[in-house]
């Protein structure tokens, strides 16, 4: 008995021993392949990755990106001085030849109807040409390319042209998901090289008021330091996954090259553009018939508004849908259709991408209270119209003046003028012939009343609303006088 208790302790200790070898085998076993799962995770793993990647999309992206050449002829005409000297000599008047004049630059194919390829570009790209070429990436040359439409208010064109061959199309993304510090491909032909891919990221996102020689007027650029040169105009912006989220535009340079910062047009906003050129063959924009300004903190203190954002109404021309819903110089819209306005750029873009006859619903913060008018949105012109000038000028030393804040003013029919502005006035925005109406609570119309908006306001601590008029436009300023 004794030794058949021993025996199956012998088994059970064994068997013990051998669970414990197998596991230990099984742990070395898991630690090995984690080892080299790990191994396989290398530096050079990662960054391999990520260049094919690149190296995907470029060879997925260039057949659908082309190169524009926009040619005009146009006939110089000798003048009368080098006439005479012509026909002195050669016994008759030397005319010029016509010397084709041409402009290099990108675009990309993002839609196809049949044999129709639609190809979005730049408007300066093409704005010249009486002759349009399109080089596609295997050197393949189209002359009978049509300009379907552009708009130079954001810098977009649509081409077409009819192809048997099967060319790929570029899929559209969404800019409004674009993020800063996100990969960025721009592809296009740059200095005429075409096919030239280079890589960057978004460098920010929104922005405007770009000093550029031809606008657009509407701005909302992705900036990115992807390299983009002369003749990237018009070609795409990529992203990560392939997608265009831009149509590369312009560039902010001292010398003409580039210096790591480039404008793309958001993709959103040139599809609505090209989707209007396609159907209409030309853009259409609602208008509200007001000038803005943007809210800045210090204005809307000074108003006593609390929101944060915003545009300023600084001018309501007569007869056009705002002066027809009721809205008046030095309201704050602070909404359109429920949509927070995040300053007057934004206001712009959105009006602007609206048909002529909607209806927006406004709120509006006027006199400390907020209200809400609906506006039904007229058509906006062709040419803005330029507001006549609200005084005209005259001589310094004809009247008394009175300075404050830096600013200098004369009295002149129940006006006060700006003659001169430096420091804080300067500063603020202030500009020699501005017009004074307006100083916290106190209107303005003679120096009196300039000197006792002084008085009560030079020991402010708090921001204090100054309205000044130029050209028949308000604009709505905010100093604080003690600070000064």
């Amino acid at each position: 008995m004794k030794k058949k208790l021993l025996i199956v302790s012998i088994l059970v200790l064994s068997g013990i021993a051998i669970g414990m070898v197998i596991s230990s085998n099984l742990n070395i076993f898991n630690k090995a392949v984690a080892q080299t799962n790990q191994t396989e995770q290398t530096p050079q793993k990662t960054l391999s990755d990520i260049q094919e990647g690149f190296t995907q999309i470029a060879q997925m992206a260039i057949p659908s990106v082309v190169n524009i050449s926009a040619t005009n002829q146009k006939k110089i005409k000798s003048s009368g001085e080098f006439k005479e000297f012509f026909k002195k000599f050669f016994g008759e008047p030397f005319e010029f030849p016509e010397i084709p004049r041409s402009s290099l630059g990108s675009g990309f194919i993002f839609r196809k109807d049949g044999n129709t390829y639609y190809v979005m570009t730049n408007h300066h790209v093409i704005k010249d040409g009486d002759k349009i070429k399109i080089t596609l990436s295997d050197g393949t040359t189209i002359d009978n390319v049509k300009i379907v439409g552009s708009d130079p208010r954001t810098d977009i064109a649509v081409l077409k042209f009819e192809s048997k061959k099967d060319l790929p199309v570029l899929k559209l993304g969404n800019s409004d998901e674009v993020k800063v510090g996100q990969w960025a491909i721009a592809i296009g032909s740059p200095f005429g090289l075409s096919s030239t891919v280079t890589v960057g990221i978004i460098s920010s996102v929104h922005r405007k008021n770009i000093a550029l020689p031809e606008g657009p007027d509407y701005q909302d650029f992705l900036q990115t330091d992807a390299a983009i040169n002369p003749g990237n105009s018009g070609g795409p912006l990529l992203n990560i996954k392939g997608e265009v989220i831009g149509v590369n535009t312009a560039i902010a340079t001292p010398t003409g090259a580039f210096a790591g910062i480039g404008f793309a047009v958001p993709i959103n906003l040139a599809k609505n553009i090209a989707e209007q050129l396609i159907s209409k063959g030309k853009i259409e924009r609602g208008y509200l018939g007001i000038r803005i300004q943007d809210l800045t903190p210090e204005l809307a203190q000074a108003m006593g508004l609390k929101e944060e954002g915003g545009a300023v109404v600084n001018q309501v021309i007569k007869g056009e849908a705002a002066d027809k819903a009721g809205i008046k110089e030095g309201d704050v819209i602070i909404e359109v259709d429920g949509k927070k306005v995040k300053d007057a750029n934004d206001l712009r873009l959105y009006i602007g991408s609206l048909p002529p006859g909607r209806e927006v619903q406004l709120k509006i913060y006027r006199d400390k209270k907020f209200l809400t008018l609906k506006v039904k949105l007229g058509k906006m012109p062709e040419q803005l119209s330029q507001a006549p000038s609200s005084i005209e000028e005259e001589s310094r030393e004809s009247s008394k003046t009175s300075s404050w804040l830096g600013m200098t003013v004369i009295e002149r029919d129940n006006n006060v003028v700006v003659v001169s502005s430096k420091d804080k006035a300067f500063e603020m925005g202030i500009r020699e012939g501005d017009i004074i109406r307006k100083i916290g609570d106190i209107e303005i119309n003679s120096l009196n009343d300039f000197e006792n908006a002084k008085r009560k306001y030079e020991k402010s601590d708090k921001p204090v609303l100054i309205v000044v008029e130029k050209d028949g436009v308000k604009r709505f300023l905010a100093i604080t006088p003690s600070s000064s």
